[in-house]
């Protein structure tokens, strides 16, 4: 075809078209570079020598090309997704660029989104391949209920859980190994369990707690309340588990200044762990930055503790009646293999400290900028108990309509697990919400479904889908799920007319996830907040020393950033 200069072949520009500006202006200079390098090379002495080189390197590059023209804003093997709205990408990475600067505040890049796109939008990316964000209870209603059957948790995830908490972690486990891992732990969830080991280990140590706020009072000490509630529950969970004496918490408040191994440890593997979530390269880019050797010495540090303390059990012979002598009594539960019992203890740390730590910080943080809360669950534990010392028994659980309310209230606005996601193990069709303006949408296997609890559960209005015309829902009830003061902390809403206590459905309420994999540490996290909320608030007044707005790390948790400074003042 003959073209008259200037003019421009229709595939090209086509091609042009597809790419965008920078896409275009990439292939011009990739032309031009090209072309000049092979005039260059033809004047060279001994051209043929050099011939190979730059056919293979021309070849190399049109294949780029050829599949940025197919991939023109999205990562490469990706399908097009022109029905969902969503951030364009840049050929072959898709939106990879856009999210890096993002990686360690997700959570509230997600948000962002949401605020631009609604509920439903997507994105993709090397590692995950496209993701669409879901932020509706109803489709996660029915995702939820497929878990492990039309949806996993995907190569990306199971390889970062399993470095930690461990390679037989119910974390980093699916199917029947998933299901064995999830067995093992029962004991330690039952109301027995509860009543007595827990009960027993609560009853020591909250006094001693109670005892570093008398003195911090006395002294006029402040006190970080984050450390301090994470110090109270990791030794509850060791006692509990393992009969294990910690110093990690004395009557000293100097205690709290003091370093404390597997507290510190924990902590520093929760979050570079979140941090490899968007980090596709994660595992050469930690090299470089001596991320990969800092996490590797914390984590043997770690499961040096707790092989040390299975080892001087089994040394020991003798069965203390706790979670540890429960595994190693049974051989089916996994006791001759000593890694599948060091990730089932280290899993188990993780979790029940992180989940009862945040939840209490996170409640004092909000009962602070609303002090009568404080009060009423004060009135309530008065009322409930005699000024003897003795702890909250899970049997009287029930009786804290209040603090159960400010529990469930303060997961919703702080949820235990921000975000997560799952990986569609097969072609799907999540229902359509026609009162919101979403028809059905189309999962394709081999697509990640992601969704932030913490936008979900304080969204105070829907967004309509943005190819849809907002007008069409003129006039309906455009309310989100938890009313349009979703974002204010209101524990009533969790109480009837009679004040008694009533528990949010699932997954309206998704704090502790639904489905299969619903946490099986939400009463024991419940019995925790309650008893220890009881046992302080009738001794002690609690009053943050700055007032203002607080913020989560980036981690896999809801963890607050930095410390929590408080003042404590006795009310004897």
């Amino acid at each position: 075809m003959m073209l008259r200069y200037g003019a421009t072949a229709p595939g090209l520009e086509m091609l042009y078209i597809a790419l965008g500006a920078t896409g275009s202006i990439a292939l011009t200079i990739y032309t031009y570079t090209l072309y000049s390098g092979l005039i260059l090379t033809m004047q060279l002495p001994g051209f043929e020598s050099h011939i190979d080189i730059w056919v293979a390197l021309a070849a190399t590059i049109s294949l780029v090309v050829v599949a940025a023209m197919a991939y023109p804003d999205r990562y490469f093997g990706t399908k097009s997704r022109p029905d969902l709205p969503g951030p364009r990408g840049i050929p072959l990475l898709g939106n990879l660029i856009q999210l890096l600067p993002h990686r360690k505040r997700m959570l509230f890049y997600l948000a962002e989104l949401e605020h631009q796109y609604g509920e439903l939008f997507t994105f993709t990316m090397p590692g995950w391949g496209r993701n669409i964000v879901i932020n509706r209870p109803e489709w996660l209603e029915h995702t939820r209920k497929q878990d492990g059957v039309g949806y996993g948790k995907g190569p990306t995830a199971l390889a970062m859980f399993r470095q930690f908490p461990g390679v037989s972690s119910a974390f980093s486990t699916e199917g029947t190994r998933w299901k064995a891992s999830r067995q093992v732990t029962k004991p330690i969830f039952i109301s027995k369990t509860f009543d007595s080991h827990v009960s027993r280990a609560m009853s020591e140590i909250v006094p001693v707690a109670k005892e570093l706020l008398t003195s911090a009072a006395k002294d006029g000490l402040e006190v970080d309340f984050d450390n301090f509630c994470g110090r109270i529950v990791l030794a509850i969970f060791c006692k509990t588990s393992m009969s294990v004496e910690t110093n990690m918490l004395t009557s000293d408040p100097a205690c709290l200044s003091t370093p404390d191994r597997m507290m510190d440890a924990v902590m520093t593997l929760n979050h570079i762990s979140s941090g490899r979530l968007y980090d596709p390269l994660w595992q050469i880019t930690e090299i470089f930055t001596g991320t990969r050797r800092a996490f590797n010495l914390v984590r043997s540090e770690l499961y040096d503790i707790v092989n040390n303390i299975i080892q001087d059990r089994k040394m020991s012979c003798e069965d203390k009646g706790d979670f540890l002598s429960t595994l190693l009594s049974d051989s089916s539960l996994g006791a001759k293999d000593p890694d599948f019992l060091r990730d089932t203890l280290v899993t188990l740390l993780f979790a029940s400290r992180d989940n009862t730590q945040n939840v209490l910080g996170w409640s004092l943080y909000e009962m602070s900028r609303k002090p009568e809360w404080f009060d009423k669950m004060r009135e309530e534990a008065l009322a409930l108990k005699d000024l003897d010392g003795e702890v909250t028994r899970y049997g009287e659980l029930s009786k804290y309509h209040i603090h159960l309310a400010v529990f469930y209230e303060t997961l919703r606005l702080w949820p235990g697990v921000p975000k997560n996601a799952r990986l569609a193990l097969r072609d799907d069709v999540l229902p359509a919400i026609p009162e919101y303006g979403y028809g059905p949408v189309r999962i394709s296997k081999g697509d990640y479904i992601l969704w932030s609890d913490f936008s979900m559960m304080r969204n105070p209005k829907v967004t309509p889908h943005t190819l849809i015309d907002s007008m069409s829902l003129k006039g309906k009830n455009n309310i989100q799920v938890w009313g349009s003061d979703a974002t204010d902390f209101n524990p009533a809403r969790h109480l009837d007319a009679e004040g008694k206590f009533i528990k949010p459905s699932q997954p309206k309420f998704h704090a502790f996830g639904s489905g299969p994999r619903l946490c099986p540490g939400a009463q024991l996290s419940a019995y925790e907040f309650v008893a220890i909320w009881a046992a302080f608030l009738p001794s002690f007044d609690f009053k943050p020393v700055e007032m203002k707005d607080r913020l989560p790390t980036d981690a896999l948790t809801m963890s607050m950033q930095g410390p929590f400074m408080i003042t404590v003042e006795s009310r004897a």
